[in-house]
């Protein structure tokens, strides 16, 4: 059959490697020859979105009405009833319910995609988590997320399938990064000259560890070290604010601070002496630590998750035990003191593993299959 007509439901397209992952795959469908469309509250990243030829409708924010939120299956349904859809895709627990209902309404399959193991603590959250066990398929986006979702839910083996997102390496690519786009980068971030600058992007919702890297800095205790927490998107969140305060408390001013999110990443990591991510076993996968390695930069990552399958520890950087603030800045040590000589050695071998790997073309291509296994059968007769 042809590349189908996909609707993905994502919670926001306002930046991150989900919102990545959700172009990345209308990208994929759209050069297949099928059509892409998004449904969304919205986003830095709508625009990206419309350059590719995909669709985006708006969806409503969780500040809505509840009524207005359960009818909105119905409301899609009718107004997507001549795109002909052939998959629904949820890329989070709260747009699960809203991708089953609607695919019900279609009579079409639904994929439930989890992009981080199962972490709800409230009985609403939990909830919408064992909802997308409900889906004709699952994609986990690392072993690590597919071993917590077998262990929790045994019957899914036969839906469940662990697809990795992929990388652009035509974009991560550090041949391409002109002087001119370092100079302008770092001096729009306020990187201190002379610095060794530590890199740690993510999105400012929730603590994905970020506190246990601001002890780690304080116990580090070098004045040549500077960090950038980067993913602010205007406007401080509550958890943002708590991290300033964190931030002033452990005395790091000057040496740590928040930076927006920045577009031009390839420029942002080729700036950085050790790229972080935290989160430990919370984290379903890396695309911050796989686009670091394809830049060749050294790779820090707290054990026991998603973003630690991402790397080879001892190779393209160092593994520290999650929550233990002592052993996250030993290895931040390790990654800023690697003479020139292994740093080029390792350069090579995170570009080489990255682009092994994690490449674009082998994820989409798997994706096609999936959907195409799924809208053959997915209609009734």
């Amino acid at each position: 059959m042809s590349a189908p007509t996909l609707l993905q439901i994502v919670p926001t397209l306002a930046g991150g490697g989900l919102a990545r992952a959700t172009l990345d795959t209308a990208q994929a469908v759209i050069a297949a020859g099928g059509s892409a469309i998004v449904a969304s509250p919205g986003g830095a990243m709508v625009p990206d979105l419309l350059r590719l030829r995909a669709t985006h409708i708006e969806l409503p924010t969780n500040r809505q009405r509840l009524w207005g939120r359960l009818t909105l299956p119905r409301k899609l349904a009718s107004s997507l009833r001549d795109a002909r859809i052939d998959i629904v895709q949820a890329r989070s627990p709260a747009t699960a319910w809203i991708a089953r209902a609607l695919a019900r309404r279609l009579g079409v399959k639904w994929i439930a995609t989890l992009h981080r193991p199962f972490v709800a603590g409230d009985l609403m959250g939990r909830f919408l988590e064992s909802r997308q066990m409900r889906a004709d398929a699952v994609i986990a986006v690392s072993d690590h997320v597919a071993r917590d979702a077998r262990q929790r839910f045994p019957n899914l083996e036969d839906r469940l399938e662990t697809i990795s997102p992929g990388i652009n390496a035509d974009r991560f690519d550090p041949a391409i990064v002109r002087a001119d786009r370092l100079i302008r980068l770092a001096g729009e971030l306020r990187v201190p000259d002379g610095s060794h600058l530590v890199l740690c992007p993510a999105r400012f919702g929730e603590d994905n560890g970020q506190k246990i890297l601001i002890e780690a800095l304080k116990r580090l205790d070098r004045d040549d070290v500077f960090c950038l927490l980067l993913g602010s998107a205007g406007q401080p969140t509550p958890f943002e604010r708590e991290l300033e305060r964190a931030i002033e408390a452990a005395e790091l001013h000057g040496r740590m601070q928040i930076g927006p999110y920045v577009d031009d990443m390839p420029a942002a990591y080729m700036l950085a002496d050790a790229v972080v991510a935290t989160g430990g076993s919370q984290q379903g996968f890396s695309r911050t630590l796989v686009e670091a390695q394809a830049m060749g930069r050294p790779v820090v990552a707290e054990d026991g998750g998603g973003a630690a399958e991402t790397m080879r520890p001892g190779v393209t950087g160092w593994l520290a035990q999650a929550g233990d603030a002592a052993a996250l800045a030993e290895a931040l040590q390790s990654a800023l003191s690697l003479p020139a000589e292994r740093r080029a050695e390792l350069a090579r071998a995170a570009q080489e593993h990255a682009r092994s790997h994690y490449s674009l073309a082998q994820a989409n291509s798997r994706l096609l299959a999936l959907y195409e296994r799924l809208a053959a059968g997915a209609k009734a007769p």
